[in-house]
């Protein structure tokens, strides 16, 4: 119960408690005061008719005095009326049930009245002829304490309504700062370190929201902070200094993750553009000029590739890379054509169109990434071939597609069709061990094709081509239903399992609902998930990353991001989607133990999501000094072969 609702119904029972006593104590004076109406009333009523009587000649005469009796009775309140002579026989009576109408019978009982009895002499002169006995009824003077009753405790109500809703008004004015403290509260316990703008004027208050704002401003400040810090890391490490875009370490860095995203990447293309007799103009123009020319190759690079190229790259010297995915052969060369125009232009527009020529090439892989070494080898040989040719012009280079012998993409999609729709996808799962410590964290499911009488096909080779042919919200609907199969069976899993989901998935909303229906009713299941999405995915749709990832929480999952690369659009959506952990992109794990600047940045990463209650996940660890390293900088857990080779799921 809320402190407000503890407070109000306090102090709304203490006045409630106020008021019942102020009707009891009006009512019992009420009852004192008609009991004294009563005996009054009685005793007048005696007198009154001991005169009367007393005027009766002769007083033996019955008829005459019935006659005074009844019409004394019939126009008083009285519940008898007696008279006796002087002798003591009765000459008269009267009398009425003594039933209270029109009270409740609790009434009568809780304010008793007690009837009256008054007496009084008939004489005449010194003679004394009888006496009157009069009773007068407590009907009519319980009806008069009932009505009374009943208007003081309606008045009293409407006090008290008037009271609780000035105590309502009252508590909600004081209180508020405490509403704005509770959400803040619950807003830093769900990692959102908001302050709080309402000023209380409580002293305690005001010390109290005083010092969550200091707490939650230095979290933020820390956090912001090492932010920057790690872009800036970032920047010195992977960028060129003198154009401001990727220098090739880095452009190789963001090649080797995306092509780990194998659930989102499924072709791609490179461009490599190279200028000619740059030295001579270096050294004749000067370094100045030259740097001016280097960093307008990059950005007339950079807009020729707006809305196509993934990453832009000076490559080194005076040659500048281009890499894009998921484009298909024609994409490519309009990709490597309209860079070779616009620098054209550029060249000329600069009258240096005879002392600056360039040559352009480019590869282009359809399928299951190749090896950077075999891109690298082929966009080499299609420049070199481009060199062949007349100067600013290019050549482009289409490398197999890395398939089995004899199927080509259209069989590719029938055999993936066919596995969905007769559930022949084999389930394996990668333990994932915690750090420090080493305990059982969760396990990873992977998935591969079932094939009659031979080894699974790994995620590697059809991955691709199902995210080419849009069939991954088909195939991830189903691993989910048959992972829920599995739970349902009882198959021996670890305590919380992690399951891959495709951005094309997570886009299409008609695929994010059937997940959503099949977790439906199953809160227990649904709280041994975590859906993983890649860095490359969640940066593509951060709106709908954010909507699934809030739709599975509801359901009582976890949401976390795979593959990450610290892309500098990640690092301010970590504070949106606060995944339950991410998983660092595998290039990193190497480049730790060889790499200052790396471990730099990814210590850098680990200060961020330490005060979020992000957890940190390195990928591909397999010896035992990368695991001692890894606990040393404080990550969270481990995967890999380390932990040994994924194992089907029974």
């Amino acid at each position: 119960m809320t402190l407000f609702r503890q407070l109000f119904l306090g102090a709304s029972l203490l006045f409630l408690l106020v008021l019942a006593g102020v009707e009891a104590i009006y009512l019992s004076n009420s009852r004192l005061y008609v009991q004294q109406q009563l005996e009054s009333h009685s005793q007048d009523a005696a007198t009154s008719l001991s005169l009367w009587l007393a005027t009766i000649k002769p007083f033996e005469d019955r008829a005459l005095i019935e006659t005074v009796v009844n019409t004394a009775f019939e126009r008083g309140y009285y519940q008898s009326i007696r008279v006796v002579s002087a002798s003591g026989d009765t000459l008269a009576a009267k009398q009425l049930p003594s039933a209270q109408g029109g009270v409740p019978n609790w009434f009568a009982q809780l304010f008793p009245l007690r009837p009256p009895s008054a007496e009084a002499m008939i004489s005449s002169g010194w003679q004394q002829l009888g006496r009157v006995l009069v009773t007068s009824h407590p009907n009519f003077a319980y009806l008069q304490l009932w009505h009374t009753g009943m208007e003081t405790l309606g008045l009293l109500l409407l006090v008290y309504v008037l009271a609780l809703a000035a105590l309502r008004a009252f508590l909600a004015t004081i209180l508020r700062p405490l509403s704005e403290i509770e959400r803040a509260a619950t807003a830093i316990g769900e990692r959102d370190f908001r302050t709080i703008a309402l000023a209380p004027r409580a002293r305690e208050l005001g010390r109290v929201v005083s010092a969550m704002n200091s707490l939650s401003g230095k979290v933020r400040r820390v956090i912001e902070d090492e932010s920057a810090r790690a872009e800036q890391l970032q920047r010195e490490a992977y960028r060129d200094p003198v154009t401001g875009i990727l220098n090739r370490r880095g452009l190789e860095h963001e090649l080797q993750n995306l092509f780990h995203a194998d659930r989102d990447v499924y072709s791609g293309a490179f461009v490599l553009l190279e200028l000619e007799r740059f030295k001579e103009y270096n050294s004749t123009r000067g370094y100045q000029r030259a740097d001016e020319l280097l960093a307008l190759v990059a950005r007339i690079a950079g807009d020729a590739s707006a809305g196509q190229a993934v990453a832009v790259a000076r490559f080194g010297g005076a040659s500048f890379a281009l890499a894009a995915v998921n484009v298909d052969a024609g994409a490519a060369g309009r990709l490597a054509d309209a860079v070779s125009c616009g620098v054209q232009a550029a060249l000329a527009e600069q009258a240096l169109t005879g002392e600056i020529e360039f040559h352009c090439g480019a590869a282009h892989f359809d399928g299951d990434p190749p090896p950077l070494a075999d891109l690298l080898a082929a966009v080499d040989l299609a420049l070199n071939r481009a060199r062949g040719k007349a100067a600013n012009s290019f050549e482009l280079i289409a490398l197999n597609e890395l398939e089995q012998p004899g199927r080509g993409a259209l069989a590719w999609r029938e055999h993936i069709e066919g596995a969905i729709d007769a559930g022949k996808l084999a389930l394996y799962t990668q333990t994932v061990l915690e750090l420090p410590g080493r305990a059982l964290l969760q396990g990873e499911v992977f998935t591969r094709l079932a094939e009659d009488g031979s080894t699974p096909i790994p995620a590697a080779q059809f991955m691709p081509m199902a995210a080419r042919h849009g069939l991954m919200p088909r195939l991830d609907c189903r691993v989910l239903a048959m992972l829920i199969a599995r739970f349902d069976a009882g198959a021996s899993l670890a305590p919380v399992i992690a399951i891959n989901i495709s951005a094309q998935t997570v886009a299409d909303a008609a695929s994010r609902q059937c997940l959503i229906d099949t977790l439906q009713g199953r809160r227990n299941i649904a709280a041994r998930l975590v859906f993983e999405m890649t860095e490359f995915g969640v940066i593509q749709a951060p709106a709908v990353s954010l909507e699934f990832a809030t739709e599975v929480r509801r359901l009582g999952a976890q949401f976390a991001i795979d593959n990450f690369n610290l892309h500098r659009d990640s690092l301010r959506l970590l504070n949106q989607l606060l995944p339950h952990y991410i998983k660092l992109a595998p290039a990193y794990t190497d480049a730790l133990a060889q790499n200052q600047d790396s471990r730099f940045i990814v210590s850098s990463l680990i200060r961020i999501a330490q005060p979020l209650e992000i957890g940190v996940i390195a990928q591909s660890v397999e010896s035992e000094s990368s695991i001692q390293l890894l606990q040393d900088m404080g990550f969270s857990g481990y995967q890999g072969y380390a932990n040994g080779k994924p194992a089907p799921i029974g």
